[in-house]
């Protein structure tokens, strides 16, 4: 039977039945409520259980009950919700998609028939507070997975920023050190420019390592000049001449399971990507899931050697002593309109994040180069002590 989600934890009382106390545990859900009995057995041995006996009558005559939770515990988000400033009425403060932690402060209140609960979230450098409805968490941890929110979780002057950009941006943020994910307009898909010549190199080592070789003495000037220098001749010979062009791309990407990157078989730099495909391919490069140890080295070699003109963003906002691996890309339209991204992992001692901010439609470089610049600036003086 589903009783839904749990809008209480556990509560324990006493009372006396025939002369005896019996100990006992109750349990709110959404749908219905249950009782334990830990001084009763049922036919198989077991404490007895059994749904608490209520009803709309009582809840209209008596009013909900009030709930009890336990301060500093952990629940989760169960999917997309807004956390408001007030329960029930209030204005949102954040959204948080699946598995975002949350931590208790201990007041509940009812709101037009729904439990809220009060909670705060950490960002580092800083808690926020705000009103979730017991309906969208969960007191079940999801086990190690990620969190996911809203940029707005983050901060909400960027949330705020990119907002008056929308539609020509977006942005991914993965948390590595605390596994939160921070999106907005995630799922849009923007032109890469330069920034496919990292896909081009992975699709490149992974076609080497099913041959059961290394790369040539021209192969590794033609990968160094491509990642380091971003030179588009040396792109092209081993996108079309040496992994298969679009094809070859996509059936790397189909193999580690990286959707939403669409190569062009025509011309490489107008394929296009979401911000979330580029952090899951920069996650498995970071981890360690695909290629092998020596050509992920060679990767962050050639990410952290880019020539400095091409370090805008992710490279030229990251604070001194962080280590940045990193890929831009840009490039004008037939529509005379520029696309600028920025994409790269940052690295010091306490926290590592990967990003990726896209743009579009912008009217020159100068203005992608300048919202790429602001993200990254942003989130580096948020996650970075």
């Amino acid at each position: 039977m589903d009783f839904g989600s749990p809008l209480t934890e556990a509560l324990a009382f006493s009372l006396s039945k025939d002369g005896h106390v019996h100990h006992m545990l109750v349990q709110g859900f959404w749908r219905d409520a249950v009782i334990l009995d830990q001084d009763s057995v049922d036919a198989a041995g077991q404490p007895l259980i059994e749904r608490l006996e209520t009803g709309v009558a009582y809840l209209r005559t008596i009013g909900p009950p009030a709930v009890s939770v336990q301060a500093q515990q952990t629940i989760w988000t169960q999917s997309d919700t807004a956390l408001l400033d007030t329960a029930g009425t209030g204005l949102a403060v954040a959204h948080m998609e699946e598995n975002f932690p949350l931590t208790l402060l201990g007041e509940t209140t009812w709101k037009m028939g729904m439990l809220w609960y009060h909670v705060q979230w950490s960002v580092p450098k800083q808690l926020v507070s705000g009103w979730v409805s017991a309906a969208a968490a969960t007191f079940s941890s999801p086990g190690d997975v990620p969190g996911r929110a809203a940029i707005d979780a983050l901060s909400s002057d960027l949330a705020t920023y990119l907002a008056s950009l929308d539609p020509n941006v977006n942005a991914v943020v993965y948390d590595v050190t605390h596994q939160r994910y921070y999106t907005y307009n995630a799922t849009a898909q923007f032109i890469m420019g330069s920034s496919m010549k990292v896909p081009i190199m992975l699709t490149f080592f992974d076609m080497i390592e099913r041959q059961g070789r290394e790369p040539t003495a021209r192969e590794m000037v033609l990968l160094t000049t491509m990642i380091e220098n971003s030179n588009n001749d040396s792109a092209s010979i081993l996108y079309y001449s040496e992994i298969g062009g679009a094809q070859g791309v996509a059936r790397y990407l189909q193999s580690i399971h990286v959707p939403d990157l669409q190569p062009d078989p025509d011309a490489w730099g107008y394929s296009v990507v979401t911000p979330q495909a580029m952090v899951k391919l920069l996650t498995d490069l970071y981890e360690g899931t695909i290629l092998t140890a020596y050509h992920r080295q060679l990767a962050f070699y050639w990410m952290e050697h880019i020539e400095s003109d091409q370090q805008v963003g992710v490279g030229d906002t990251a604070p001194g002593g962080a280590t940045v691996a990193m890929k831009d890309g840009w490039l004008s339209g037939p529509d005379n309109l520029w696309a600028m991204n920025s994409s790269g992992i940052v690295m010091n001692e306490q926290e590592t994040y990967i990003i990726a901010v896209y743009t579009h439609g912008q009217p020159t470089l100068g203005n992608g180069q300048a919202i790429a610049r602001r993200v990254c600036s942003t989130v580096a003086q948020l996650l970075l002590t």
